[in-house]
């Protein structure tokens, strides 16, 4: 028996077929963990950036409209007036007529119906202030107290993750 063992040169068909397919097994088993994880990576990278991207835009956009003396909505935009800036002083006067901005979404240029920008308009200048908006609504109350809607958007490996925000404004100036 000793013998016949140290003649034996390799391996039978079916020892390789059946290591072979456990190390398929194997693979297969692997590569759809991997695959899953990295569609939730996805997902969850997708849903942080619509976060961020909401986040960044109701930030500036509270922080801009807070100075206002008075709102009103016009459509799918939100009107502001702001009192006069004394540029000497950099006080706000009430008494003497400022400046009117309108907030609105629209395309990479501010000019088009619809878009995922959010910009500002003060007369013919056009301010950018955000992307990846996907809408935006707002409730304009008569003291002063205005509320926005916000919905952030990120398509991050084809996953489409938005994210809303809402939050309450008080004008300074009213």
């Amino acid at each position: 028996m000793k013998g016949r063992l140290l003649r034996r040169k390799g391996m039978t068909m079916l020892e390789v077929i059946i290591g072979a397919v456990l190390l398929s097994m194997v693979l297969i088993c692997t590569l759809l963990l991997l695959s899953t994880m990295a569609s939730l990576w996805c997902k969850g990278a997708s849903g942080t950036g619509a976060n961020s991207y909401a986040s960044l835009a109701m930030r500036k956009l509270v922080l801009d409209v807070e100075h206002g003396r008075s709102a009103y909505v016009s459509g799918s935009q939100l009107v502001v007036t702001f009192p006069y800036c004394n540029p000497s002083t950099g006080d706000y006067e009430k008494t003497v007529p400022g400046v009117t901005a309108a907030y609105y979404l629209s395309g990479a240029t501010g000019s088009e119906a619809g878009g995922t920008f959010l910009w500002k308009s003060i007369g013919a200048g056009k301010t950018r202030l955000a992307k990846n908006v996907e809408s935006m609504s707002f409730a304009v109350t008569g003291s002063g107290l205005i509320r926005i809607t916000l919905t952030g958007r990120d398509v991050e490996g084809g996953a489409v993750s938005p994210n809303l925000i809402q939050q309450s404004v008080k004008l300074r100036n009213s």
